[in-house]
């Protein structure tokens, strides 16, 4: 995180505060220029009334910041989403879509497999099943509609722990979505499940990145600003999620016990424990991490680093033994890449990012 970062963050929301709105609103819908001493969350103070709502900003504009959400640039130019309810004004910058090339054509009908209650990707409750769902669905009828692609079927089967071993390694359904992609390239410092997942199955393209971040109290004195600040701190992780991010980039803060890691059932204990002050920072993916903190009334109490622990992306899977493997790859590719250039992606992602936003207390 840039240093400096906090004081301008400050300084801003006291300008805000002492003239009784914000020094330079700025409105939904439109391009913002990035100016010295910007930083997101000082921007979406300016276009939502609250800071903490960044991280709209930023997956909008993921492919112009990059990585770091903590690190805009001077002069990036930054769409600011509108949220549900809000009035867009006409943005001042339009692209035109770009022709889409031909497709690869599937032949026979793909059965893709998912499963409720990992909002806001996938959950029949939600519009369109969630963003990840919607993603999927348009991308195949994209396919469909271009080159008379292959009828899918999406299975909903609510047990998460089922679907890579067995019914997808087994064969029961052709394609699994969303899964996230270990660092396989670092093969050998992943634990056993991930080089389960990295031996067994092939990736698309990513269909959405995400953030990875630390939730802390906002009375501590918890930060992030390297891997150092890190080391001996109490960190929790629910049992059964993912811990190799943790040791990514050498940092091997779980792998060489730099830190105690408590693993607890549900995510729900996490922030009851540090609630409790019993672990200095909840490390989860953001929108289990906000949902957690919203149904726990703790919006009040629970702030997130910006600086982001990883960056994770999750995607449409494949076994590696089956028969069509490649042609089901690149038929998922190259409609992700269609919808992509014809901007219906842009547009399914900012509309349910922005109904997820409106369900979130502040924070």
């Amino acid at each position: 995180m840039r240093a400096g970062y906090i004081l301008a963050l400050v300084l801003t929301a006291v300008a805000w505060t002492l003239a009784g709105g914000p020094a330079h609103a700025q409105t939904c819908g439109t391009t913002y220029k990035v100016k010295r001493g910007d930083s997101l969350s000082a921007i979406a103070f300016r276009a939502y009334r609250n800071g903490g709502q960044w991280s709209l900003i930023y997956y909008v504009n993921r492919k112009t910041i990059g990585k770091n959400p903590s690190m805009i640039g001077i002069g990036q130019r930054l769409r600011i989403p509108c949220q549900d309810g809000q009035t867009a004004a006409e943005s001042s910058e339009t692209t035109e879509a770009p022709q889409l090339r031909a497709s690869t054509s599937v032949k026979s009908d793909v059965k893709l497999l998912t499963a409720d209650d990992y909002r806001p990707f996938t959950d029949r409750a939600l519009p369109a099943g969630g963003l990840i769902t919607d993603v999927v669905r348009t991308m195949f009828n994209g396919q469909i509609e271009a080159a008379k692609g292959p009828a899918f079927k999406i299975a909903w089967v609510n047990d998460w722990s089922a679907h890579l071993n067995p019914l997808l390694s087994e064969g029961a359904f052709d394609m699994g979505f969303p899964w996230l992609r270990p660092n396989c390239e670092r093969y050998d410092e992943l634990d056993d499940p991930a080089k389960f997942r990295c031996d067994t199955f092939h990736f698309s393209k990513p269909l959405f990145e995400i953030l990875v971040l630390f939730f802390t109290r906002k009375e501590g004195t918890f930060q992030f600003d390297n891997n150092d600040q890190v080391v001996g701190k109490r960190l929790c992780r629910p049992a059964g999620y993912f811990t190799f991010d943790l040791d990514d980039d050498g940092r091997n803060w779980v792998k060489d016990e730099k830190v105690t890691l408590l693993r607890p059932q549900s995510v729900d204990e996490c922030f009851q424990m540090l609630a409790r002050d019993e672990v200095d920072a909840v490390a989860l993916n953001e929108f289990t991490g906000r949902q957690a903190v919203s149904k726990l009334n703790m919006g009040k109490d629970v702030r997130t680093i910006e600086n982001p622990v990883s960056v994770l992306s999750l995607h449409v899977i494949v076994p590696k033994t089956h028969p069509r493997a490649d042609e089901l790859l690149t038929h998922v590719n190259q409609g992700l890449e269609r919808i992509r250039e014809s901007g219906k992606y842009g547009e399914i992602v900012e509309r349910h990012l922005s109904a997820f936003w409106k369900t979130q207390d502040s924070s």
